[in-house]
């Protein structure tokens, strides 16, 4: 049985974690599964927006610390990865929100900060625990979380072990929304469904680009990017279809985000 199930409507990919019984802690299967998944999706041109939450009451608590198959290092072995997914969230030119419905732990945490936009649980508990079992947070943490938090609260997160509910994430800037954990999976595919009909697919992977890319661009060069994508945009049918439908008074009729489409310098 999968670790991971996918289920694709109406524009919006649902990834979920399916091991409720262990809090959807991670595992091998999951490492390899969501990445494919992330693959998926950033291909398929029936995909818009993709959501990722976990089964019954937790998102991920954490590596499964009972598979043996997960992050572990010896003097044998090749160089371990922080980040194993053969593909992030980051890469995919659709948006990726987590829907964290309850904790989200180490990895968890990780996997929901690779992610464009959060809607945490009010109940779950947020946190980056590696450093009190000893080894350094992974998932790309490090680079996310202090353009998040601000370089103190990263450094408190990741160096003290903190752990944070629902409302304090919110406050100290981990999530964009923070509502009742039966609230979290409605609210996140209610944006979804907002992205997927109302914003054009290849704007919205642009936007998401320039904006990944902005981490670590100058301004000027960030400014050169995005003249060259403000450009490309005009040009592309969704600019003369998203005039037409404002001036028609209509919903627009956008063009699937197809791999020929894609401009070449993002």
């Amino acid at each position: 049985m999968a670790d991971t199930s996918i289920d694709i409507q109406d524009g919006i990919a649902l990834i979920r974690f399916c091991r409720p019984e262990k809090l959807n802690a991670f595992s091998a299967g999951m490492i390899e599964e969501l990445g494919g998944h992330y693959r998926e999706c950033d291909a398929d041109p029936a995909v818009r927006v993709v959501v990722i939450t976990g089964s019954r009451n937790a998102f991920c608590a954490g590596a499964d610390m009972a598979d043996p198959e997960v992050f572990v290092a010896g003097d044998d072995m090749p160089l371990v990865s922080s980040c194993p997914l053969s593909f992030q969230a980051w890469d995919v030119r659709k948006p990726v929100i987590a829907a964290c419905n309850g904790h989200a732990i180490g990895i968890g945490l990780g996997i929901a900060l690779q992610c464009d936009l959060r809607v945490f649980a009010l109940e779950g508990k947020y946190g980056a625990l590696q450093n009190r079992r000893g080894v350094v947070a992974d998932f790309g943490i490090e680079y996310l979380l202090p353009r998040l938090t601000g370089f103190e609260r990263a450094f408190e997160i990741l160096a003290r072990g903190s752990r944070l509910d629902g409302a304090q994430a919110l406050e100290w800037g981990l999530c964009s929304r923070a509502v009742s954990a039966a609230d979290v999976l409605p609210a996140a595919l209610e944006i979804a469904a907002d992205m997927a009909l109302n914003c054009s697919p290849l704007v919205m992977g642009m936007h998401k680009r320039l904006l990944w890319r902005g981490l670590d661009a100058s301004r000027s060069e960030l400014v050169d990017l995005e003249t060259r994508a403000l450009d490309f945009s005009m040009r592309a049918p969704d600019a003369h279809e998203g005039g037409a439908a404002w001036a028609g008074k209509r919903t627009p009729h956008w063009r699937d985000l197809r791999a020929e489409d894609w401009p070449d310098f993002l």
